[in-house]
């Protein structure tokens, strides 16, 4: 007796086939052009046991590999998969989805192969492999640090004077409370662009 269920949009339930005492698999064909997958158990289902849980795995056409995706059991007894076949990525849908999720006629000649891979574990082991799953997915996705642009020496170079020529003029005009009048700074600011507009290479004459 069966006790899981998957049914894609616009397509009739199929049933999970037993393969072993604690393990189950579903095969969509024709499933090239498949963007949702809801797996469920089925009504009175004798999975009633809360302490386990059904761990789902999906393998996706051209892969060897089964990717865990989740879990079902009495206490969440169905789940919605959407698939994207464009970059051969499936993920957990947990918003709500239209209601017409038509994907047009199924194609016969269509030989791409979804196996949906059920397995019962015990609720604290599939719990363990749910949460190694999502870290492992969530460090895959991170992307890396971009590289902090380094300063040139020249850079450094220039800065500097600049800072030198403004430090030399304006503390002059330093007033009995050490501030500097912004008339002033407007003052050098203009001497200054003007004379770098005169002479291309002052900056370069200035000591350091």
């Amino acid at each position: 007796m069966s006790l899981f269920g998957a049914v894609c949009s616009g397509r009739p339930v199929q049933m999970a086939q037993q393969v072993e005492n604690t393990k189950y698999v579903i095969t969509v064909p024709n499933a090239s052009n498949v963007s949702y997958v809801t797996v469920f158990l089925l009504p009175n289902s004798t999975f009633v046991d809360t302490n386990f849980t059904a761990v789902v795995y999906f393998q996706l056409p051209n892969s060897q590999e089964y990717k865990l995706l989740g879990g079902i059991g009495p206490s969440k007894p169905s789940a919605i998969y959407k698939l994207n076949n464009n970059s051969t990525k499936i993920r957990n849908q947990n918003d709500e989805v239209d209601m017409d999720m038509g994907e047009g006629p199924v194609d016969a000649t269509d030989t791409a192969v979804i196996n949906i891979g059920i397995s019962i574990e015990a609720s604290h082991i599939a719990e363990q492999l749910i949460n190694q799953a999502k870290a492992g997915q969530a460090s895959s996705s991170t992307a890396a640090p971009k590289p902090v642009p380094s300063v040139s020496a020249d850079t450094v170079q220039l800065a500097n004077k600049v800072v030198g020529h403004a430090y030399n003029y304006l503390s002059g005009f330093v007033d009995t409370t050490g501030k500097v009048p912004i008339k002033t700074f407007e003052s050098w600011w203009d001497k200054f662009k003007l004379k770098l507009n005169n002479n291309p290479n002052f900056l370069n004459e200035l000591q350091d």
